[in-house]
């Protein structure tokens, strides 16, 4: 069913679905770019090594878009992965940044590789062809709507102990950075700013201190917070203690490994899984047609506005208006991972926000079909 049909139980609204055509649709919160890019360092351009980089990239592309770190490894798509041009759309090279190319050069050299010449190449996948396998294979298909997470991460390595913020100059801070934005982690840091320096010591979060860590997130209003401490021990060993804090949920595990970037993947890995698990809506989900209403619906803008909205999540198929009354319309949608699904991904966005009253914003009270469905209210 195409998410672009749009039926109209009553004459009075074609006017507002006209509309609804020429309107822009509004930007939502936490957008993760690039869910179906990915890119690899070689050390040529010749074919055999973009054809491998290409299926390595392809694998990175189905475990960020899924939410599974285990994706790759499904029978259906681990057969997928072995024609990557299928899926293909683009590709392109640029250069190593400097920094990284000696790095790369003296990897060649361990790996006998004679003449190397370090690039990166950025593959683009079809976002169809990818969704597609997926579902086929019964993992999730995660939009590109995600919960913004704020890390709040303690160091200490030989002696030297610090919080990692955005503007921090150690390479721990890229690391992170580029393990989010592999993973599709929306990943916020903190400004480290004499308001969070007030409100929290690296004492508080090597601890793990719920209260001081949650009074000082607040400022940032991020649906979880990643709190992580990290050292490197006497033998050479990293490791990490690592919790992610969700309202009054929270999941910890541990992690090791020879090199600081070990220790962040399984950070990055272990808080999108349980993100995945909560807000991924999975593939063969569905509970047919789930109605929800939208109350403080005044004009044809604001139609306009919930109707694309609702038309561009990811959890929904298709599309259907089945009542329009004072300000208030109700929705039928096509949905797929169940009602939760679909509140969790609406809680993410700012266009709309639970509704508990008993009434529209006009006074004009809801009826008993529409208090018993999702009901929400348009957010300015």
């Amino acid at each position: 069913m195409s998410k672009s049909r749009c039926w109209v139980m009553r004459t009075s609204i074609f006017p507002l679905l006209l509309a609804a055509l020429l309107l822009p649709l509004q930007v939502q919160a936490a957008e993760v770019r690039g869910l179906y890019e990915a890119e690899v360092q070689v050390f040529s351009q010749k074919r055999s090594e973009r054809a491998t980089a290409m299926a390595a990239a392809l694998a990175e592309v189905l475990v960020k878009v899924s939410g599974r770190p285990d994706a790759a490894q499904v029978k259906g798509v681990a057969q997928a992965i072995r024609h990557p041009a299928r899926f293909l759309q683009q590709y392109r090279y640029r250069p190593l940044a400097e920094e990284r190319r000696e790095q790369a050069v003296q990897e060649a050299a361990l790996s006998g590789i004679s003449r190397p010449e370090p690039q990166i190449v950025v593959f683009r996948f079809d976002r169809a062809a990818v969704d597609k396998v997926l579902r086929d294979n019964g993992l999730p298909v995660w939009g590109a709507t995600r919960p913004a997470t704020l890390a709040w991460l303690a160091v200490q390595d030989e002696g030297r102990r610090y919080l990692l913020g955005a503007d921090s100059p150690e390479p721990v801070r890229e690391l992170l950075s580029r393990e989010a934005k592999r993973r599709g982690l929306a990943l916020v840091l903190p400004l480290l700013d004499l308001q969070d320096q007030q409100a929290l010591r690296f004492a508080d979060v090597w601890g793990g201190f719920r209260d001081p860590i949650l009074r000082a997130s607040a400022r940032y209003r991020t649906e979880s917070i990643l709190v992580g401490r990290m050292y490197r021990t006497s033998g050479g060993e990293w490791q990490a203690q690592w919790t992610l804090l969700e309202g009054e949920q929270s999941q910890s595990w541990a992690a090791a490994g020879a090199l600081p970037a070990e220790v962040i993947d399984e950070g990055v890995s272990g808080a999108i899984e349980v993100l995945a698990s909560r807000y991924a809506p999975v593939a063969g989900e569905q509970v047919g047609l789930l109605p929800v209403t939208i109350v403080n619906v005044r004009t044809l803008r604001d139609y306009a506005r919930v109707s694309r909205y609702l038309q561009s999540l990811q959890a929904v198929e298709a599309v259907q208006v089945t009542r329009v009354d004072a300000d208030q319309v109700t929705f039928e949608l096509d949905v797929e991972g169940g009602p939760e699904a679909i509140a969790q991904t609406i809680a993410l966005g700012n266009v709309l926000r639970r509704y508990q009253g008993m009434a529209g914003s006009d006074g004009h009270l809801l009826s008993w079909a529409q208090r018993n469905t999702q009901t929400y209210q348009l957010l300015p």
